[in-house]
């Protein structure tokens, strides 16, 4: 498919992504930010400012030389708010064909609010609720379910609206953000649904919550927030000033920090007339819903998480094609289990031979941080906590060590038991097969009652089962509060 990017020339950042590829899971290979600050002063003067513009292109003139360079051919360059709202925003698109040689799209807020919202469903594909994209410039709102976007409406409520090119306040924030949600009639419709947070702004809120109760992860996307404790903070950050906001300086940045206040302020107000059940964060928006959007209808029904484990087992795994006949094997000591941890279980299982190139001593480790840390989408905390706790536990660690504390803050204390039989099944399973789809034809795995673990093996494949994977079953058997029996057929 080759690597396809995207240019975002939003209101506050102009912002550059090369993905892998324009596939239904797309690898970040390149991610490049500059907080240029285009709609400062549009509200004031009509007129994106000189200065302002200078760096965009600068920035963007990079980007085009970065673009060649990658040897990225397929690629789209949009603008947002401050572009399209500009009185000089056609003179600033004809700079850019002119000195970048980057045709720019303007695309309208509607438009703008409909590719978040399929970007929020790039990567939640289940996702029901609102999804809020606040930018520079606008507020975009979309009624998201069943895989669609539906109800959308876009609002000239952004932070920049409401500050001179000085950053001193203008136009009456507090009522005009007020007026412009109240005036949408579909909004208090949806009242108690989920809201999905969009947009650096917001994503900077949720980083301060997370501070403040000390979360275990710092991967912001598919955060989910109390709606009281988001009153509170919006409460509090909407009337700080940017002295009060230093505190924050080494988390975000100087520019972002100026902005926070007034976009506190637009999600109290948010919240107060959608007073939602849930808040999530998403890390995916305009950008990734560009790349959904353009995808054949069967591809965009696949699973997010299953397809990026597969491109993961595939480019680092030495058996891909192990991880379906793995869930199937193991089938028999998960009877009872809901479809999402089956779903998850399944994500463990093409993951389980990812870690073969590490050194024995660190290959729990290096495929726990990889978990935590790495490329999934399509799974919440709880789900990347639990799979991380089964892969550690299948590469010989032990649940409970210095190495767990945050996966285990992530899950449920029942899925501490789930996560170490899955581990513990497919730690066995890799040593039968040595991780191959075909070693396993020849032995099964039984729990004919509750107080029996049968592994049955043709007689003539008898040294299969030697003293390492006795062992194996034998912890995997007492796991389970079960007997391990050896037969034969």
């Amino acid at each position: 498919m080759g690597k396809f990017a995207v240019i975002d020339i939003g209101s506050n950042s102009v912002r550059l992504v090369v993905y892998e590829n324009d596939g239904r899971a797309p690898y970040v290979l390149f991610n490049e930010k500059v907080l240029c600050g285009l709609g400062r002063g549009v509200s004031e003067t009509g007129n994106m400012q000189s200065d302002t513009m200078a760096d965009a292109l600068s920035t963007l003139r990079r980007f085009a030389i970065l673009l060649k360079k990658m040897s990225v051919r397929k690629y789209r360059v949009v603008a947002t708010s401050a572009v399209r709202d500009a009185l000089n925003g056609p003179d600033f698109v004809e700079k850019v064909r002119r000195e970048c040689r980057l045709k720019v799209e303007v695309i309208a807020g509607e438009e703008e609010g409909r590719l978040s919202g399929y970007g929020v469903l790039c990567a939640m594909p289940h996702a029901q609720g609102i999804v809020g994209d606040l930018g520079g410039g606008s507020l975009e709102l979309v009624h998201i379910d069943d895989g669609r976007v539906f109800e959308k409406c876009t609002m000239p409520i952004g932070p920049l609206r409401f500050q001179n090119t000085e950053g001193e306040l203008i136009n009456n924030p507090k009522e005009t953000i007020k007026k412009n949600i109240m005036d949408v009639d579909w909004l208090t419709k949806k009242q108690h649904d989920t809201l999905y947070l969009v947009g650096g702004s917001w994503r900077a809120l949720a980083k301060i919550h997370m501070l403040e109760n000390d979360y275990p992860l710092t991967n912001l996307h598919n955060y989910s927030l109390p709606f009281q404790e988001v009153m509170t903070l919006t409460e509090m950050v909407s009337k700080m000033n940017q002295e009060d906001l230093a505190k924050y300086s080494d988390y975000i940045s100087g520019r972002r920090l100026k902005v926070l206040a007034l976009s506190a302020l637009v999600l109290k107000r948010l919240l107060k007339t959608l007073q939602p059940n849930n808040i999530i964060v998403s890390g995916y928006g305009l950008r990734e819903g560009l790349v959904f959007d353009a995808l054949p209808t069967k591809i965009k029904k696949k699973d997010p998480l299953i397809e990026v484990c597969h491109e993961i087992a595939e480019t680092t795994g030495r058996f891909s094609e192990h991880g379906l006949r793995l869930l199937n094997w193991i089938d028999p000591l998960f009877d009872g289990e809901s479809s999402e941890d089956r779903r998850l279980r399944l994500a463990a299982c093409m993951l389980s031979d990812v870690g073969w190139r590490g050194h024995p001593d660190y290959r729990a480790e290096m495929v726990m941080s990889d978990i935590m840390y790495g490329r999934l989408v399509g799974v919440d905390h709880r789900g990347a906590g639990l799979i991380a706790l089964a892969l550690y536990v299948c590469y010989g660690g032990s649940i409970g060590d210095r190495n767990t504390a945050m996966a285990e803050a992530l899950v449920k204390p029942e899925d501490i038991s789930y996560a170490n039989r899955i581990g513990l099944s497919l730690r066995m399973a890799q040593r039968v097969s040595a991780g191959t789809a075909k070693g396993l034809k020849a032995i099964s795995l039984h729990k004919p009652d509750e107080q029996n673990l049968v592994l049955q093996l043709n007689r003539d494949k008898a040294d299969l089962v030697n003293e390492v994977v006795m062992r194996r079953f034998v912890s995997l058997s007492k796991e389970m509060g079960l007997e391990a029996q050896l037969t034969y057929t």
